[in-house]
């Protein structure tokens, strides 16, 4: 299904916050939802003075019913329909546009969204960290949300990377995980004129927000907005494993839906971390692994297939590897064969690796920089990726 096939005569839709939908069916991360909202809070890339959103059941396997849903901003709630009706349903394996509301958003603002769903319904088509659950009962659009719960607090080691909010701390050095939440992939703004569209295609590194921190450092009259499609653990060439679905579709499967179904995409940021080679004999099978020329091929499919659609590109360096894997030659060497590649290739490119590595040990976070795994970013450290990707979006004087 097209994701812009609804025509609503409003024209000028740019996204505002966007997240990649991915398959968590099969994980008992979070329990299914049943008589309960659902409230995500996102932060807006761009204004605008309409807004529409893109519900999407692509990994579910019956339909979803919304018995009832509201966008607020600023305090103030609208409720919105699927061709005129508030009760939604999404049949399995697609995604529907809501018609547009009439709802002012400005650069920063947070938007909130709300899904009552009465009956039960399982965790599937899902992404991001951190959204909140009622108590039983429809809350949409009411400003006092009574908190049943949000996402759980624990780590799961084994997924590689932490599936839920252990703690932010106030200095900036615990996990930097972003609000998303189930069955919300887009928001759409119309009326913000924006000059560009910059679509943020990656992993875990990604997916822990430093696009979102990048648009609140643009101007608001910058008419920049810049969307994140990154999923935890997620890789360049292959898809994720059967026992971990919610990795997602490789980078070169999702690139159609994920990059040229954005609605006017006009940049694309190749963000990746060391999945590819960093999970093979580790948490996936050895015969995994690729070869640098493997893995360079499958960067310039990416790149060539951007370009073909007319997108301008950046890629991004790789940031270090866990401490344990840093000392590993062959993994290590990757890594810097990898960022040869990428500095010398001639395309434009942001040294993220640069940004937040240790000066005395550069196979290594700063410390400042790590989040507790010492292979992620922490907020400070999301921040610093925000900075210098802003600043270069500042050079290309989009």
């Amino acid at each position: 299904m097209s994701t812009h096939e609804t025509d609503d005569g409003m024209g000028g839709w740019t996204p505002t916050w966007t997240q990649a939908m991915t398959d968590f069916r099969g994980e008992d991360g979070e329990p299914p939802f049943d008589d309960v909202t659902v409230r995500m809070t996102v932060p807006a890339s761009v204004g605008g003075s309409h807004v529409r959103v893109e519900l999407s059941n692509l990994f579910g396997e019956d339909p979803v019913r919304i018995a009832r849903s509201a966008i607020g901003v600023r305090g103030r709630f609208v409720e919105v329909s699927i061709d005129g009706q508030s009760s939604i349903e999404i049949p399995a394996g697609t995604s529907r546009w809501t018609d547009p509301v009439d709802l002012t958003v400005s650069h920063g603002d947070e938007i909130v969204i709300d899904l009552y769903l009465p009956e039960s319904t399982p965790y599937t088509t899902a992404n991001g960290f951190t959204f909140d659950r009622s108590l039983p009962g429809d809350f949409a659009g009411s400003r006092a949300f009574p908190l049943g719960g949000s996402t759980p607090v624990e780590t799961d080691e084994s997924r590689e990377f932490p599936a839920t909010d252990t703690g932010t701390g106030p200095d900036g050095n615990g996990w930097s995980l972003p609000p998303g939440g189930p069955f919300l992939r887009t928001i759409e703004v119309a009326g913000a004129g924006a000059k560009a569209v910059v679509v943020c295609l990656g992993a875990s590194s990604t997916a822990m927000g430093w696009p979102q921190y990048t648009a609140a450092l643009l101007p608001a009259d910058a008419g920049i907005a810049v969307v994140n499609r990154g999923i935890a653990g997620n890789r360049i060439r292959l898809d994720a494993p059967s026992a971990t679905p919610s990795w997602g579709r490789a980078g070169l499967s999702r690139f159609d839906e994920d990059v040229l179904g954005t609605h006017g995409v006009t940049h694309l940021v190749i963000a990746y971390n060391s999945n590819d080679w960093s999970l093979p004999g580790r948490v996936t099978p050895l015969d995994e692994m690729p070869t640098l020329a493997q893995l360079i091929d499958g960067y310039r499919e990416l790149i060539d297939r951007a370009r073909t659609a007319g997108l301008a590109v950046l890629l991004t360096t790789v940031t270090p590897l866990a401490p344990d894997l840093a000392g590993v030659p062959g993994r290590e060497g990757f890594r810097l064969a990898v960022n040869e590649w990428i500095r010398t290739s001639g395309h434009e490119f942001v040294d993220f690796d640069v940004a937040i590595r240790s000066v005395a040990h550069p196979s290594l976070l700063e410390d400042r920089y790590a989040a507790p795994d010492h292979t992620h970013p922490n907020v400070n450290g999301s921040k610093r990726l925000a900075q210098v990707m802003a600043e270069a979006l500042a050079r290309l004087q989009l």
